[in-house]
C-alpha cells in the first residue's frame, strides 16, 4: 500500500512537470479525453478496494422503452444508475421460461446476462448504464416488470398493452399484450368460469361454466383439481365423473352449466388453462373467517356472475399467471358472547362498629356457561338464584365462589361480610373493581353510612358527586364581596370571607342579615349625605333588594335540598324494591331473630354473623340489611374486567365537623380581634345612641316692664 501511494505521488509530480502541449498519460480503462483529475481519480479507485457491502437501495432504474411489433420481436431500452461502488445484478423481465431475450448490450458493449428467481438480469458495475436488446413474448403475451422502475413508455405495433402505454412506479407488475385481429385458430370451448367458495360447517363450492364454439361443443371436460365432490349439475344431463375430471355432455354451440358440491379443504387456486380469467367469490358464515392472499385483484361484489349470500362476501378476478391463496380461520366463542350481566345492583352498609355488609343482585343472560366465578370482598354468607338459596361453594385453594348458572334470564343474590375501619375525622370507603369476569351492562352502588359519618365526595362513577353546589359558589362570592366592602387588608378580608361563608352553612337567614349589615355599613356614609326624601327612597330600595336576594337564595337552597332528597328517596325506594324482590322469593325466613337484631344494634352484628356458619346439608338464609342514615350513590354503564368500576366515597365524621366548626369560630374570633378598635367605636356609638338625653332647664322669663 505504501509503494502504491509513493507511486501515485511520483506520477502526479511527473504529470505536473510535463509541458502543457504534451499528450496526457492514458490509464487503462479511462477515457482518452480525461483530465488530470479524472486520471488521478481512476488511479485512486484502482488502489482503493471496492466497497461491496451495499444491500439496500444500491441501484435504481429510471426509464424503460418498448417498441416493435407484438407478434414478432420487441425492442427494449432500460436506463439507470448504480448508487454504490460494486457489481450488482439489475433485474429486467420475467418470466424467464416463457420469454426469450437476445442481443443484449450494456453501454454499447455486450452485456453479462443471466436469470434467477424466474426473471432475467444484467450484471453491471458502471455508475450509469443503458441496456438495450430484443425480446420475444410467449404464447400468453405476458411480461412481468420486476422493478422497481420509475417510468415505462411503449410504442408497439400490431397491438397494445392492456394496462396502458405510459405507466409509472412499476414493481412486480405484469403487462399483457393484445394483438390486433389475432384470433386463435382453435379457440377452447370454455371461455368463462366463475367460482364461489362458501365456508360453513362444510366447505361448499358453486361453479358456473359458460362455453361457446363455432361448431358443436360436444363433451366438455372440467378438471376437478382441488378434490371437489360433485353433488349436482344443472345444464348438463347425463354428467359423470371420470378419474379427476367432470364430464359434461352438451348440445349445441353454447352452454351454461352450474356445478355444486363440497371441497375437503381450501387451497391455492389458479385459473383453468382454457380460460383467460376466472371470477372467485369467497364468503363464510359468522363462525368462520376467510383470509385471501396472492396477486389476484379484488373487485366489487356486485360484479359477480354468481349471486352472493353472505354480507362478508368478497370477489376476486384471477387472470392467467396469477393465483389466489385461501385459508380459513375458525372463530372461538368468548365468555362475553355466551353470558353477560345485564345489571349489577350493589348495596354496601357500613355500621357504626365498622362492619361492612355487602349484597350484590346480578341479573344475567346465559346460553352456555355452567359456573360463574365471583370474587367477594369479604366472607360470603348467602347465595341465591331467583330467590332460591344455593349452597356456597368455591374451588379448593381459591376464594372465588362458583355460582351455578342457568340457561336464559335469571338473577343471583350474594351477601358477604367484611370489616372496614372508620377514621376519626376524615376517611374513605373504596370498593374494588369488577366482581365477575363478564361484561356488565350497568352497575349501581349504594353505600349506606351511619349517623355519625357524612359523605362529601363520590368518585369513580359516570359523574363525580361534589359536596358544593353552584348556589354555594354564589354564597362564597357574596361573602368575599361583603368582606371587601367592610374591612381592609388581606388578612381581615380572608377571615371575613371565611366567617361569612361558614355562616351560610350554619344559618341562611343569619347569612343574609350579615350580608345586609355589611352592605349598610358600606353604603350608609353615602346615604347620610343625601337629603331627607332621597335618603328614604334609597333605604327603601336597599331593604327591598336585600329581601328579594335573601328570599331567592334561601328558596333556591331549599329547592336544591328537596330535589337531592327526592333523588335519594327514589334511589332508596328502588334499592328497597330490589331487596324485597330478592327476599320475597326465598322460602326460608328473611329476617333473623329479635335477640340477634338487638345485638346488631349494640355493635355486635358482625360477631354474631361470623359465628353463624353454614352447616353441611343446610341451605343458607339471608341477613337483613342494617339500617343507615346517610347514603352515597355511584353508577357506571358497560363495566368489563378491563374497564372496572371502582367507586370511592370520601366522608367526614362528627368529630371532623366539630374540628371544622372550631376552625370557623377561630376565624370569627381572629376577625373580631383584628377589628377590636372598630368594634369598640361601634359599641361606644351604640351606647351613646341608646343613652338617655339630659333634660335642659327651662329658660328664665324676663320680668315684665313696669
Amino acid at each position: 500500500m505504501r509503494k502504491a501511494i509513493v507511486g501515485l505521488f511520483c506520477l502526479a509530480g511527473s504529470l505536473a512537470s510535463a509541458p502543457a502541449a504534451a499528450n496526457p498519460v492514458i490509464l487503462p480503462g479511462s477515457a482518452s479525453s480525461g483530465s488530470l483529475a479524472s486520471q488521478l481519480t481512476e488511479l485512486a479507485s484502482l488502489i482503493k478496494p471496492t466497497d461491496d457491502t451495499c444491500s439496500d437501495h444500491c441501484w435504481l432504474l429510471d426509464r424503460m422503452h418498448l417498441g416493435g411489433a407484438v407478434d414478432h420481436t420487441i425492442d427494449f431500452e432500460v436506463t439507470g444508475q448504480v448508487l454504490h461502488k460494486g457489481s450488482f445484478a439489475i433485474p429486467l423481465f420475467g418470466p424467464a421460461d416463457k420469454i426469450r431475450v437476445t442481443d443484449v448490450t450494456e453501454n454499447g458493449s455486450r452485456a453479462t446476462l443471466g436469470f434467477e428467481d424466474g426473471h432475467y438480469y444484467v450484471q453491471t458495475s458502471d455508475a450509469r448504464f443503458t441496456i438495450r436488446g430484443k425480446l420475444v413474448l410467449g404464447d400468453d403475451r405476458a411480461l412481468t416488470i420486476v422493478g422497481p422502475l420509475n417510468a415505462l413508455d411503449a410504442e408497439v405495433k400490431g397491438g397494445r398493452i392492456t394496462e396502458g402505454a405510459h405507466l409509472s412506479a412499476l414493481a412486480g407488475m405484469q403487462l399483457h399484450f393484445d394483438a390486433e385481429g389475432d384470433v386463435p385458430a382453435a379457440q377452447p370451448p370454455i371461455f368463462s368460469i366463475a367460482r364461489a367458495i362458501r365456508v360453513g360447517k362444510s366447505v361448499e363450492f358453486e361453479y358456473r361454466v359458460t362455453a361457446q364454439s363455432g361448431t358443436e361443443l360436444g363433451l366438455i371436460r372440467l378438471p376437478l383439481r382441488y378434490g371437489e365432490h360433485v353433488i349436482d349439475v344443472d345444464g348438463a344431463p347425463g354428467w359423470r365423473t371420470e378419474s379427476e375430471d367432470l364430464l359434461l355432455p352438451t348440445n349445441g354451440k353454447t352452454a351454461t352449466i352450474t356445478v355444486t358440491g363440497t371441497i375437503a379443504n381450501v387451497a391455492s387456486f389458479s385459473p383453468d388453462t382454457r380460460a383467460p380469467f376466472e371470477w372467485w367469490l369467497l364468503e363464510s358464515d359468522g363462525e368462520h373467517r376467510i383470509v385471501a392472499t396472492g396477486d389476484a385483484k379484488q373487485h366489487d361484489v356486485s360484479e359477480s356472475p354468481i349471486v352472493h349470500k353472505e354480507p362478508n362476501s368478497r370477489l376476486y378476478l384471477v387472470t392467467r399467471g396469477q393465483h389466489l391463496d385461501v385459508t380459513v380461520q375458525t372463530l372461538e366463542s368468548l365468555d362475553v358472547l355466551a353470558a353477560t350481566i345485564r345489571s349489577n345492583q350493589r348495596t354496601l352498609v357500613l355500621t357504626a362498629s365498622g362492619d361492612l355488609v355487602e349484597q350484590d343482585v346480578l341479573a344475567y343472560e346465559n346460553s352456555g356457561i355452567d359456573y360463574l366465578y365471583y370474587t367477594p370482598d369479604g366472607r360470603p354468607i348467602y347465595l341465591a338464584t331467583d330467590g332460591s338459596s344455593e349452597r356456597v361453594m368455591h374451588k379448593d385453594g381459591s376464594s372465588e365462589l362458583m355460582i351455578p348458572m342457568r340457561q336464559g334470564s335469571h338473577y343471583v343474590t350474594v351477601q358477604s361480610l367484611s370489616h372496614q375501619s372508620i377514621a376519626s375525622l376524615f376517611g374513605r370507603v373504596a370498593m374494588p373493581g369488577s366482581r365477575v369476569p363478564l361484561a356488565t351492562g350497568s352497575a349501581m352502588v349504594t353505600v349506606g353510612l351511619p349517623e355519625s359519618v357524612h359523605p362529601i365526595l363520590v368518585t369513580g362513577g359516570e359523574h363525580t358527586t361534589w359536596p358544593l353546589q353552584p348556589i354555594d359558589g354564589g354564597a362564597l362570592a357574596f361573602s368575599a364581596l361583603g368582606a371587601a366592602l367592610v374591612v381592609a387588608g388581606w388578612k381581615k378580608r380572608a377571615l371575613g370571607t371565611a366567617t361569612l361563608f361558614g355562616l351560610w352553612f350554619v344559618s341562611k337567614p343569619l347569612f343574609i342579615v350579615a350580608l345586609g349589615a355589611a352592605a349598610v355599613t358600606f353604603v350608609w356614609p353615602y346615604v347620610a349625605r343625601m337629603n331627607k326624601v332621597p335618603r328614604r327612597i334609597a333605604i327603601a330600595i336597599a331593604m327591598l333588594a336585600s329581601f328579594v336576594i335573601g328570599v331567592s337564595m334561601i328558596s333556591s337552597r331549599m329547592e336544591k335540598s328537596a330535589s337531592f332528597g327526592a333523588v335519594a328517596d327514589a334511589k332508596d325506594m328502588k334499592n328497597k324494591e330490589n331487596e324485597a324482590r330478592s327476599e320475597a322469593a326465598v322460602s326460608t325466613p328473611t329476617t333473623i331473630d329479635q335477640p340477634v337484631q338487638a345485638l346488631a344494634q349494640a355493635a355486635e352484628f358482625g360477631m354474631i354473623a361470623g359465628r353463624a356458619g353454614l352447616v353441611d346439608g343446610v341451605r343458607p338464609v339471608p341477613l337483613s340489611i342494617p339500617s343507615y342514615v346517610h347514603a352515597a350513590y355511584a353508577e357506571r354503564e358497560l363495566v368489563t374486567p378491563s374497564k372496572s368500576f371502582s367507586p370511592v366515597v370520601y366522608y367526614v365524621t362528627d368529630s371532623g365537623l366539630a374540628v371544622i366548626a372550631l376552625a370557623w369560630f377561630a376565624c370569627a374570633g381572629a376577625l373580631a380581634w383584628l377589628s377590636r378598635d372598630k368594634l369598640r367605636a361601634l359599641r361606644d356609638a351604640m351606647r351613646a345612641a341608646l343613652a338617655p338625653k339630659p333634660t335642659e332647664p327651662a329658660a328664665t322669663q324676663p320680668a315684665p316692664a313696669t
